[in-house]
């Protein structure tokens, strides 16, 4: 079951204290329907990764979504129950009590249940994200983004084993990105990958596994 949320603090914070960045844990493993229910929303996936980084209110969040704080507050509410985000402090700001967020894990491990269908558009959707974050850096024809995007799609003919090999060694690059602590002077990069076994049409319906891995061997 998906972490309750917590009790919020009755301590608030005085004007002028920042608020910190908590050290979040390195994962979290994702497998409940209701955890991908709150994760089936775009906004709410912008929201985690926001406060990935920056413990965050409703108010702030919504200035740089362009979307009313109360919106965004309802967001935040699906993300607690569903233990993927959690209050780490509070200010009063106008006689209001301000929540500040963040997530409950520096990466989420996803481990999709069986009531969760279809999972290939729910494994789709990541890499619409992605795409779609990309275009809004490169939009700003900036050449620190250009300097640090760096895009590829090769393919290769491997053996089951050496295939299962190399995706654990790009399982370990991705977990070491994901889970590096934050740095407060430091800028927020993306990471996209996607790994896997090729449509039909690119196999070689006359090539047995031997006859790939010679074919590999001698390539």
């Amino acid at each position: 079951m998906p972490a309750q949320p917590e009790k919020d603090n009755e301590e608030l914070l005085p004007e002028g204290v920042a608020v910190t960045m908590p050290e979040l844990p390195a994962t979290l493993r994702v497998y409940t329907a209701q955890q991908f229910k709150a994760i089936g929303d775009d906004t709410r996936l912008h929201i985690l990764d926001i406060i990935k980084h920056t413990p965050a209110t409703a108010k702030q969040i919504g200035e740089r979504l362009n979307i009313p704080p109360g919106t965004i507050g309802h967001h935040l509410q699906v993300l607690e129950a569903a233990g993927l985000a959690r209050v780490v402090a509070r200010r009063l700001v106008h006689g209001i009590v301000a929540k500040y967020y963040t997530r409950t894990a520096r990466l989420f491990q996803f481990d999709f249940p069986p009531e969760v269908t279809p999972r290939a558009e729910q494994t789709l959707r990541f890499l619409t994200k992605a795409r779609e974050q990309l275009a809004d850096s490169l939009v700003l024809d900036e050449e620190e983004v250009f300097s640090f995007c760096t895009t590829s799609f090769p393919h290769a003919r491997l053996s089951r084993e050496h295939a299962e090999e190399f995706g654990k060694r790009l399982s370990d690059l991705i977990y070491e990105f994901a889970t590096q602590p934050a740095d407060p002077e430091g800028q927020v990069y993306g990471l996209c990958t996607a790994f896997f076994l090729a449509p039909p049409y690119l196999q070689n319906p006359g090539s047995s596994s031997a006859e790939a891995e010679h074919e590999e061997r001698n390539s």
